[in-house]
């Protein structure tokens, strides 16, 4: 980023909620969208659409939110296990799209539903904000991490 847009950007004092946001809160926000979108697309296919954004965005946020995230390392089985529901929706949301097919929508959703209500019980109480100012001090070095 050049350092005017950078300055430009410090000056804001601006730190979305995400930013801040503890992983298992991150977590269930992901698994929120992927719902909505998951139930966008299936009310288009029950309309006679195709919903394909719907499907793309949650195809995404699974891939990119949920897959991309396990630490298979340290997960161990726990992570393996994720990662083939995970597989699994991504093969079943691409076969419900083909195919047409609703009832396929709602089968992910549902596998879906219990590891969000894990996540829930899991993840911090504490609500995300949205937006919160940075103090008047902080600027955009104070944010880079430290050197190691």
């Amino acid at each position: 980023m050049p350092m005017k847009s950078a300055l430009a950007y410090a000056s804001n004092a601006a730190e979305t909620g995400v930013a801040s946001a503890e992983a298992g809160q991150l977590i269930v926000l992901v698994y929120e969208r992927i719902f909505d979108h998951l139930k966008v697309a299936k009310k288009a296919l029950e309309e006679g659409g195709y919903g394909v954004e719907s499907f793309s965005k949650a195809h995404d946020l699974i891939q990119q939110g949920l897959l991309a995230c396990l630490d298979y390392k340290d997960g161990g089985e726990v992570a393996q296990n994720l990662g083939a529901i995970y597989e699994w929706s991504l093969r079943e949301i691409l076969s419900a799209r083909l195919s047409k097919s609703p009832q396929k929508v709602q089968t992910v959703i549902d596998t879906l539903a219990p590891l969000y209500e894990a996540w829930v019980a899991l993840a911090p109480k504490e609500p995300i904000q949205t937006l919160r100012p940075l103090p008047a001090d902080q600027s955009l070095m104070a944010l880079r991490p430290a050197a190691a």
